[in-house]
């Protein structure tokens, strides 16, 4: 029998819980069948790893991170451009060491600062894992001996960290940037690799990406449960490339109730 694992993606409180701070629309629904694919297949199921966004009060994808001059912060979902932190048009409040180099390395990869309302602050209700879902470990930890592993990103305050495996930006002595060594062994272990969580176009896309950079012999064993997640954008361009070039390197898309363990 093959032994099959299961990775989470932020499946937490400010992302699947209508009340939470960036409620990713239809996540609700994402729980319910990640729920009930686990009570059907648990004696099945050999590994379970959650990442957890994990963030401080103090972010540079946060409004207070920036000013402008006359102390007005940014607007929430707008973009903060490397050319306007040279230029004075917003002015980083801490870290302004880093700031500036952040976002250049940002955009030399094609990508940018985004500016998030604060989530997942860490030790809150938003960080905490969507209650419906952790009754359910409870119960597949209890019956079958096994626990759930969590795994933590996003709480260095210079740089995003989307994906579990690595963030936007690493930092030389900040090891919790750097890539995520542990996890990728861990998953190597296994037969198959479901992936689950949210939101498919921003955390699922850019850890499937690294996935496909960093562990390329590993992407033939990924099954994406396309009923497990939901879309903040369904017209995000950048993460449609990376979910076409998964299938290209072998990734499987397919529904919970279609799989076959």
């Amino acid at each position: 029998m093959k032994k099959v694992a299961l990775l989470g993606i932020d499946l937490q409180n400010d992302f699947t819980d209508p009340k939470g701070a960036l409620y990713v629309d239809g996540s609700e629904n994402d729980i319910k069948h990640i729920a009930e694919f686990i009570q059907k297949n648990g004696k099945l199921i050999s590994y379970i790893a959650l990442s957890f966004d994990s963030h401080q009060p103090i972010h540079i994808a946060s409004q207070c991170y920036w000013k402008d001059e006359n102390g007005k912060q940014p607007d929430l979902y707008s973009t903060i451009k490397a050319e306007d932190v040279a230029g004075g048009k917003w002015i980083a409040q801490y870290n302004k060491h880093k700031a500036l180099t952040y976002l250049q390395l940002l955009e030399a990869k094609g990508q940018t600062c985004t500016i998030w309302p604060p989530h997942c602050i860490i030790g809150g209700w938003g960080w905490a894992i969507n209650q419906q879902l952790v009754n359910v470990l409870y119960d597949w930890s209890l019956e079958n001996g096994r626990y759930y592993e969590p795994f933590y990103k996003g709480y260095n305050q210079s740089t995003e960290h989307y994906s579990i495996f690595k963030a936007a930006v690493s930092y030389e002595n900040s090891p919790e940037t750097k890539l995520n060594k542990k996890l990728l062994s861990k998953l190597n272990l296994f037969d198959e690799v479901i992936i689950v969580g949210e939101a498919a176009d921003y955390c699922v896309a850019n850890s499937l990406d690294d996935l496909i950079e960093h562990a390329p012999k590993l992407t033939s064993k990924i099954v994406m449960f396309n009923d497990c997640m939901s879309w903040i954008n369904s017209d995000n361009a950048e993460a449609k490339a990376i979910f076409d070039k998964a299938v290209k390197a072998g990734v499987r898309f397919e529904k919970s109730i279609d799989y076959k363990i």
